[in-house]
């Protein structure tokens, strides 16, 4: 199980250096934090990773197609990507949504691929309980929010307002505009190796095997795995009866 896990996180996780070892670049194109056999990129597999670079590296490529996924898992790799030491260049190669945008936003320069896009909203969660644990939830995301807010604003010089109405509605933003709000800094020009998002997407676990492509929302995902727990529920009590 263990060495399957590590196969399925690696197909959309990778790194690689120069042999002068001055610079190295990592691959995200998975959803952002620890979700057992779904691929994905956790703050510790990221942490690893750069832990194991050599003291050498100057320049850090970091690029990006992802969903999102956990907020803290992400906004920790977004602090110890702003924490090293090697000058960090963010290519958004697909998409960088939902807290993954975060993640772009750690690096010195932000350059967007043709036909790239970049997404904010809201913070969302799941919750049962009653209504005091209810609206403990909505604190920390009302508090989850406010720090993204900062870290949005920090980097776009963006009144708050304006972005938390972004935030609001869920705003996608195609690389004019991602440079025009100052969420990246340029687009990618045709001397630039590019990887292009699509060959990838067979491999990528949010999107629905459909010929119509359809892209699976955060929502969609959690539904999923709602919807397995009460599968499993079910096929236990099925057992039991018998």
């Amino acid at each position: 199980m263990g060495d399957l896990f590590k196969f399925k996180n690696e197909a959309n996780f990778q790194m690689k250096q120069n042999e002068t070892q001055t610079s190295a670049e990592i691959t995200i194109y998975a959803a952002i934090g620890d979700y057992g056999f779904e691929d994905s990129v956790s703050a510790r597999s990221f942490s690893d990773k750069l832990k194991g670079l050599p003291e050498t590296i100057t320049q850090l490529d970091i690029r990006v197609n992802s969903p999102g996924g956990d907020v803290f898992d992400g906004v920790t790799i977004y602090n110890r990507l702003k924490q090293h030491k090697a000058n960090v260049t963010v290519y958004v190669d697909g998409m960088a949504a939902s807290i993954a945008s975060i993640i772009a936003l750690a690096g010195d320069e932000v350059i967007m691929g043709e036909g790239s896009q970049l997404m904010v909203h809201k913070p969302m969660s799941g919750v049962w309980g009653n209504s005091i644990e209810m609206m403990s939830v909505v604190d920390r995301l009302d508090d989850i929010e406010e720090q993204m807010l900062s870290i949005y604003q920090r980097r776009t010089g963006m009144d708050r307002s304006e972005l938390k109405s972004m935030l609001a509605k869920e705003t996608w933003l195609d690389a004019d505009e991602a440079i025009e709000f100052g969420f990246a800094t340029r687009k990618a020009d045709g001397t630039e190796q590019m990887r292009v998002a699509a060959c990838n997407m067979d491999k990528a676990p949010w999107i629905k095997k459909t010929p119509s492509l359809q892209m699976k929302t955060e929502s969609d995902l959690v539904k999923e795995d709602v919807l397995g727990v009460l599968s499993d529920l079910s096929n236990f009590l099925d057992e039991q009866a018998k």
